[in-house]
């Protein structure tokens, strides 16, 4: 299991329906904090299965991480490939 310090942060990007952010709980054992995605119903479904996390609706290139950690470190953000194309 990765740990993580308790004052580190996950934060999900391109969060879409929640795979990576459930891979991220099974690796060490919390949700991330933030999960940011611009496509409003796959934020809805992520918000189902992860109830502890705040949602983001947003461009991701819009987001501004360092407003969204408040100052505490970020020990782990996953950046998954953009689907916008696909």
């Amino acid at each position: 299991m990765l740990m993580l310090a308790n004052s580190e942060i996950i934060v999900d990007n391109f969060a879409g329906l929640g795979g990576a952010s459930l891979g991220m709980f099974q690796a060490t054992g919390r949700s991330p904090e933030h999960a940011i995605n611009h496509w409003p119903e796959g934020i809805g479904i992520h918000a189902l299965n992860h109830t502890e996390t705040e949602h983001h609706v947003t461009d991701v290139w819009l987001a501004k991480p360092r407003d969204l950690a408040m100052g505490r470190p970020v020990g782990l953000a996953w950046f998954s490939p953009d689907c916008t194309h696909f």
